[in-house]
């Protein structure tokens, strides 16, 4: 895909600025001193007018309810009540009561500048106690769509407070609306019920949970509020007062100092029935436990699994390891990994014989250890299995499972698989995200203990690292969270996905204290990226510290410390092209110039790499060859952010470019046509068509992409052709480059294409595609809903 042009350079300042801040204090962003812009007006209905800037936001004052009445009977399915929209309803100035049977809602409201607050009261005048209340006090209509990948696809936009402040956003145009939870400590769900069918119109939901029911003749109360602001306005600066309280609630108290990345180590494949090795050890059915040579040949293996381990966490820089299936994997997914190391000598005692032995050669060569574990008990499934039961109290079965690892094997790195309860067992019904409080309480049980949890909302960052995935689009520990707790930071597997075109972002992340896991028990080329990118992180955070101030480049790319050269570098990047959103132009640079004098000589591979981006970033027109030179040199491992250059330099850059679609090397031919697709260039358009055509997958995905700069007939009539095709990768590709080319004659074969998505392909990232290029090219709102398209466009 197409080089990311980010200017992340400012945003790292912040990161170091930011974790020199006291612990567990939101950054000081209040609300700025606005014009009021919020009118509201009152009639018969109660709220009738809702405009901000002008624009009316009202769709209608009128009120749906229903609830649910908890059953009596074990395993009953509650009754549902709907009303009939029939309300009897008293107005008193700002005060709106209605009138159910068996329930009183009344709802108060008051403006607060940019603000309309809301009091929400249900009073039970039933003889059965209620639950589950969803009310909508009024409906919304939004000029357009609000952006965001849930809105597009029409579901409810909702958030609630357990664990996190709710805070649900709605940004379009020029305005923000964030429906907020003003409280901490009460659960509460508040937001925007869903543009079905992608309309803008949404009413305002509020849904109470169904585990606390309302008893005959009670009355409980819920605060609200929808925040006003502009598109660029934070939900921080909007809900400063929200995310305050918050904070205090859940104060920052994790200890984890060291955040170098962990070796993730994986040693079974699951379920695969083998008789001798029925738990899957090394992925080799050829393991045999069952005797006692094959039990024997295991342990030298394992031993020499562990010391093969070892050297390779070492080269990459890690701090430790953590094993994720001690117990082996001898059941199918999603219970694969046991997660009780208490149950080793039942479940897998050929490992719990060599178990000791294994962890103890990690500590002894300086290596914290780790192991997974699951909120759930494990208890025999009665045929010679396991499975996992839900307990009450899974708090304290967890920090069992933590004592016995720490005392065994010194385990002090925990994964928290599944950390997840189910309304009626374990995989039935919904489930829900364990209570940050929960895991608040279990690292106080289990202080010295870094914890990252599969999931987690805000609150358990004050105590844990959650963790996050590359491959699925997790690159840093979010903007949110790092303003309420700065020194907090995320546990994420980077062994798949996209390392080197999300560099900038995962740089960020190790400079903020992320975590990043890696593969540790081989050499996987993604370590060696993984211990540069965390080499480059410390010199980022010396910036500042280390930086030579008033003198010319060529001098201070001299200084023997490799940190002040990176130092130096980074500070002209931030102060030269930090706005910088195109190409400066071919011109020559007194500061390029410099870099490209010592750019050969640098031996120090962050700072080489910094070289390369400033030289992109600059346009100099006599860096090309250099850069060239670069990308067809891997052993370098500056390749990518050498082509990546070229692109910024632009049409300076074409010729080579071209030169490099020549090359038998796939790789250097689909790296140039990534830096092509930045470039709109009559000249690139010959080479790149061909390659539309071949028979590399890959090249033929970028040359798909390329030609989304070039704007010609012959680039719509290929990537017409391409929408035809069934690969996804290709049509997604094509999808975006038709997009980019701005040619409404194209929008045809789009619907065509949504709509073969639907009933051939059945593939939502094409549908989802598709719908996105129609918008870019019609100005309509029908995100994926290929008949929405089909009636709008077909007319």
């Amino acid at each position: 895909m197409p080089f990311r042009f980010l200017t992340v350079v400012g945003s790292l300042m912040l990161v170091g600025a930011a974790n020199v801040a006291a612990a567990g204090l939101p950054v000081k962003e209040g609300a700025v001193a606005r014009p009021t812009l919020l009118q509201i007006s009152f009639g018969s209905h109660g709220l009738e007018s809702l405009a901000y800037e002008g624009v009316e936001l009202m769709a209608s004052p009128s009120a749906s309810i229903r609830w649910s009445v908890p059953a009596l009977e074990a395993g009953g399915k509650p009754a549902i009540v709907q009303d009939n929209k029939d309300d009897s309803r008293q107005i008193d100035g700002t005060t709106i009561t209605r009138s159910y049977e068996g329930l009183t809602v009344a709802t108060a409201f008051s403006q607060v500048a940019n603000t309309l607050r809301m009091v929400v009261s249900f009073r039970n005048t039933s003889q059965r106690p209620v639950a589950g209340i969803d009310f909508r006090p009024f409906t919304v209509k939004f000029p357009r769509r609000p952006q965001g990948t849930r809105w597009a696809w029409g579901y409810s936009v909702v958030s609630d407070n357990t664990g996190a402040p709710g805070i649900a956003k709605a940004a379009w145009d020029n305005a923000k609306m964030l429906a907020c939870v003003d409280e901490i400590d009460r659960p509460v769900t508040f937001g925007f019920e869903g543009n079905y069918g992608n309309a803008a119109t949404n009413s305002i939901l509020i849904q109470t949970s169904i585990d606390e029911p309302l008893a005959p003749g009670t009355e409980i109360s819920y605060r609200f509020s929808l925040r006003f602001g502009r598109p660029d306005d934070s939900s921080v600066m909007l809900a400063h007062d929200l995310y305050g309280a918050f904070a205090k609630a859940y104060p920052y108290r994790l200890d984890w100092p060291d955040r170098r990345p962990i070796g993730a180590l994986f040693l079974c494949n699951s379920a695969t029935g083998w008789k001798t090795n029925p738990r899957g050890w090394f992925n080799d059915p050829k393991v045999d436990v069952t005797i006692e040579d094959g039990r024997k040949a295991f342990r030298d293996r394992l031993m020499n699994y562990a010391d093969a381990s070892i050297s390779m966490i070492k080269q990459t820089g890690g701090q430790g390891m953590i094993l994720w299936d001690v117990e082996g994997q001898e059941m199918k997914h999603a219970i694969s990994y046991l997660g009780d190391p208490r149950i080793l000598p039942q479940a897998a005692p050929e490992m719990d014989a060599c178990a000791d032995e294994f962890f103890r050669k990690f500590r002894d060569a300086g290596l914290k250890t780790g192991i997974c574990i699951r909120p759930s008990r494990i208890v025999s499934n009665g045929s010679g299995g396991w499975k996992h039961i839900q307990v009450a109290d899974h708090v304290g079965e967890m920090a069992d499972k933590i004592a016995y690892a720490r005392k065994r094997w010194g385990c002090a790195i925990i994964y928290m698989d599944t950390n997840v309860k189910w309304d009626i067992g374990m995989w039935q019904g919904d489930s829900h995200v364990l209570p940050a409080k929960d895991l608040c309480e279990l690292t106080k049980r289990c202080p010295g203990v870094l914890i990252f949890p599969e999931f987690g909302t805000l609150g358990y960052f004050s105590c844990c690292m959650p963790y996050g995935e590359l491959r699925g689009g997790t690159v840093r520990t979010g903007d949110i969270v790092k303003k309420v707790y700065p020194l907090a930071g995320s546990t994420l597997a980077v062994g798949d996905g996209d390392y080197l075109g999300h560099w900038d972002d995962l740089l960020a992340g190790a400079a903020g204290g992320d975590i990043q896991l890696f593969r540790g028990w081989f050499g996987d080329p993604v370590n060696t990226w993984v211990r540069r990118l965390y080499q480059e992180a410390g010199y980022f955070r010396k910036t500042e510290s280390v930086f030579p101030r008033g003198q010319p480049m060529a001098k201070l790319l001299a200084d023997p410390d490799p940190a002040k050269r990176y130092a130096a570098l980074a500070k002209a990047e931030l102060a030269r092209f930090s706005q910088q959103t195109t190409p400066p132009g071919p011109v020559h640079d007194s500061d390029a110039a410099a870099i490209l004098a010592r750019l050969e000589s640098e031996d120090d591979w962050p700072v080489q790499r910094k070289m390369v981006e400033f030289l992109g970033k600059s346009g100099d027109p006599a860096s090309v060859p250099a850069l060239v030179a670069l990308v067809k040199d891997r052993t370098k491992g500056l390749d990518t952010f050498a082509a990546q250059a070229l692109g910024r330099v632009g049409k300076a850059a074409v010729p080579a470019l071209l030169d490099l679609l020549q090359d038998k090397d796939a790789r250097l031919v689909q790296t140039a046509l990534d830096a092509l697709a930045n470039i709109e260039d009559p000249r690139a358009l010959p080479g790149i068509l061909p390659l539309a055509d071949s028979s590399n997958n890959g090249v033929q995905v970028a040359a798909l992409m390329a030609l989304g700069a070039q704007h010609a007939p012959e680039s719509k009539a290929r990537l017409i052709a391409a929408l035809a095709d069934s690969r996804p990768d290709v049509l997604i590709a094509a999808c975006g480059s038709l997009a980019r080319l701005n040619d409404r004659s194209v929008v045809p074969a789009l619907v065509e294409l949504i709509l073969r998505s639907v009933q051939v392909l059945h593939n939502n990232d094409v549908r989802f595609a598709a719908g996105e290029a129609l918008e870019s090219l019609t100005g309509l709102e029908y995100g994926p809903f290929e008949q929405n398209w089909k009636r709008a466009l077909t007319k």
